[in-house]
């Protein structure tokens, strides 16, 4: 067998490997222990951030040459399992990054303008329009903490809001660390987890910011110290955070998370567009074919 999709896949894609020649195997509802019975059947694998292809799954996988991330974030993937058995791991850095960087600004929309509370006390039956004041984009200081594909489209479009932009990156700053968060109305997160990155906003750095300053993180939960940031809204030293991001992913019933007024909460749904599936799916698939036809792939990691 050849190729091995566990999540869910454009039919474009799909069929493209299909009309080069390859078998496709379509499980987007794949478990664990299923995956490790018949992962050393095939030799490429498609996930989305749901599958996890550990050390023990690429150890059973005998036969595999390449896998293939429908998306921009890899840390689902043990790369250095892939190194040390000299499987590629391809990825579609930019394909989801319009569908990211739209949602953010959505987010940011809906905190300022408290339009779940408006949503929920309509369906609840209620007219609140006396209490449902809220606050413009427009005119505010928004902090961007990573400066890639998604981050740059985030600048992009604040810019038609007449927002005031401030950037830091590794490669790129247009202000310090410590200056975003003290300084910023709104801070938006858009990093891809790593050991640097891993716990970097922590209570240090949250402590900085504005009483009435929201914090976003649509990238990784891993990103931000979890009870730091717990603290900080339970104690309402900000005004509030959306995250569609969560150490602990599906987040439980019972989480903690989920009995805070000043959250919004997302079920890591920041790339779920049509459009992003369908760029990711293709663009993965057509590096699947190149390296099946022991040719270089456009976007390895």
């Amino acid at each position: 067998m050849d190729i091995l999709i566990c999540d869910p896949a454009s039919d474009s894609a799909r069929q493209y490997l299909k009309d080069h020649g390859f078998s496709v195997t379509y499980a987007p509802a794949i478990s664990s222990p299923e995956l490790l019975e018949v992962i050393n059947r095939y030799r490429a694998v498609m996930v989305r951030s749901r599958t996890k292809i550990t050390a023990e799954v690429i150890l059973r996988a005998k036969n595999l040459k390449v896998i293939a991330r429908i998306g921009s974030g890899y840390d689902n993937i043990d790369i250095k399992a892939t190194r040390d058995r000299q499987i590629t791991v391809v990825n579609a850095p930019d394909a989801n990054s319009q569908a990211v960087a739209e949602m953010t600004i959505g987010l940011m929309l809906v905190l300022l303008r408290t339009i779940y509370r408006a949503v929920r006390s309509m369906a609840d039956g209620n007219w609140l329009k006396d209490e449902l004041w809220g606050t413009e984009l427009s005119g505010k200081k928004v902090g961007v903490l990573g400066y890639g594909h998604v981050g740059r489209k985030v600048v992009d479009l604040l810019k038609a809001f007449g927002v005031q932009v401030a950037v830091y990156s590794r490669n790129y700053q247009t202000a310090t660390l410590e200056e975003l968060f003290r300084q910023s109305d709104i801070i938006t997160l858009h990093l891809s987890l790593n050991d640097k990155t891993k716990g970097m906003v922590g209570e240090e750095l949250l402590g900085l910011m504005k009483k009435e300053a929201f914090l976003i993180n649509i990238s990784r939960g891993q990103i931000v110290d979890e009870e730091a940031l717990f603290r900080l809204l339970s104690e309402k030293k900000i005004a509030g955070a959306a995250l569609d991001v969560f150490w602990q992913e599906p987040l439980p019933p019972d989480s903690k998370w989920r009995s805070l007024p000043n959250l919004i909460a997302t079920p890591h749904m920041g790339a779920a567009t049509y459009e992003a599936l369908e760029k990711a799916s293709l663009s993965v698939a057509h590096d699947i074919v190149k390296v099946l036809k022991g040719e270089q792939p456009i976007n390895s990691v």
